[in-house]
């Protein structure tokens, strides 16, 4: 896991957007700038975390979390020193809360270390009292903090602060990645490259897409990554002369018939950050006809694009590039290509949806450090379509390809 967050961004974005304190307790920011990734918690539960930051004391950000999470720390240690834990759901109702029932949670192990010493000092009885307090203690008790949950920043009624939404500021700062960022999406990409692989090499006459996409799954935890229910293959498939452009509901049955074009777009996740991509198979062969033009097509826009992606450019410029590339590939119909982009790291966006000066982000430019797919369909028949997703960082040099296996169809396997 990254060992601390692109500290620096996040202090020039916050400056920028004059907040002098950000409060992250979604669970994907909280693991952003703690390392802390909690388990036994859904996202739509209460959040019993939290992290704080001062853009005038960064040196002493405080993670406030649920006391049975306390624990956690001795395996899974953070850069910040102090944790501040609070009486949470398991303690009863029915007895008076005490001072000694943070013992309840730390082992033996936990004898003589520092920051636990500290945590028992700090411990509460309530996460908002508990949050109030740490604001205080990092110069936040007044200023403009940003929430990445509006809804805290008001439930907490500070009379002195002005809640503001953190999304933005946080997703800044995320955009571009640290070394240790690209290599957890590098290792990503590699599980998902294995497990496409091991899909087309156990795909055999009369399977069904339904069993392709249970083929791909297990692939993928078995190399041990984490696949989202309903599951990991993106693309919806029409069958015969379909054109249209649809997505996968987990329902389709049909058999994939010899020669049909399978577009691998696959999501996953390992060690929290996310994989994406592949690119198009040909059912127990290769493209022929219309399917190898649009391929060949496909593989020459990708690589105008990879050139392309330098540091500077917006996504329009590099749609008008890659939609000019078909046309000199000699694609009918360049203009009904599908050529879009977006960052990757611990989500599929890991964009600002807001600059600072508050206008939409929409035609985003790339910087050096970010990661970012690249997508290019041609729609067509179940034999013509085709697709190609890379992921790519962004250098003065191009976007370096993350997959090892080059932009042509995937070889029959």
């Amino acid at each position: 896991m990254p060992a601390m967050p692109n500290l620096d961004r996040l202090l020039a974005g916050m400056r920028v957007r004059g907040l002098d304190g950000v409060v992250a307790t979604g669970a994907l920011n909280v693991f952003y700038l703690s390392g802390f990734n909690a388990i036994a918690h859904k996202s739509d539960e209460p959040r019993p975390y939290a992290v704080m930051l001062s853009r005038h004391a960064p040196e002493h950000p405080i993670l406030v979390v649920a006391d049975y999470y306390l624990a956690t720390f001795l395996a899974q240690p953070t850069w910040i020193a102090d944790i501040r834990p609070f009486r949470a759901v398991m303690m009863p109702l029915d007895l008076p809360p005490k001072r000694t029932d943070i013992e309840r949670f730390i082992p033996a192990s936990g004898a003589g270390v520092p920051w636990l010493d500290d945590a028992r000092r700090h411990y509460g009885f309530d996460m908002g009292a508990v949050l109030r307090a740490a604001l205080a203690d990092v110069g936040l008790a007044r200023g403009r903090v940003a929430f990445d949950d509006l809804a805290l920043g008001m439930r907490l009624g500070l009379a002195r602060i002005e809640p503001v939404d953190g999304y933005d500021a946080l997703m800044y700062a995320r955009a571009v990645k640290t070394a240790a960022e690209l290599r957890l999406l590098e290792r990503a990409t590699r599980l998902n490259q294995a497990a496409i692989e091991r899909t087309i090499a156990a795909w055999q006459r009369g399977m069904t897409w339904r069993e392709l996409s249970h083929t791909y799954t297990r692939a993928a935890v078995e190399l041990g990554g984490f696949v989202r229910d309903p599951g990991g293959m993106v693309w919806g498939h029409p069958r015969g002369g379909d054109a249209a452009i649809v997505l996968q509901s987990s329902l389709e049955d049909g058999v994939i018939e010899p020669g049909a074009h399978v577009m691998f777009d696959c999501h996953g996740t390992l060690d929290l950050y996310c994989w994406d991509g592949g690119k198009t198979w040909a059912a127990g062969g290769a493209p022929e006809g219309a399917g190898k033009r649009n391929a060949d097509a496909t593989a020459r826009a990708a690589e105008a694009l990879l050139e392309a992606m330098r540091p500077g450019i917006r996504v329009s410029a590099l749609q008008a590039r890659a939609r000019e590339a078909y046309r000199k590939a000699g694609v009918a119909d360049a203009d009904a290509a599908v050529i879009f982009f977006h960052g990757l790291g611990l989500s599929h966006m890991d964009l600002e949806q807001a600059t600072a000066d508050g206008k939409p982000n929409s035609d985003w430019t790339l910087e050096a450090g970010m990661v970012v797919p690249l997508h290019l369909l041609v729609p067509g028949a179940e034999r013509e379509r085709y697709w190609l997703e890379e992921v790519a960082v962004v250098t003065p040099e191009g976007g370096r390809p993350l997959f090892s296996w080059g932009l042509g169809p995937i070889a029959a396997g």
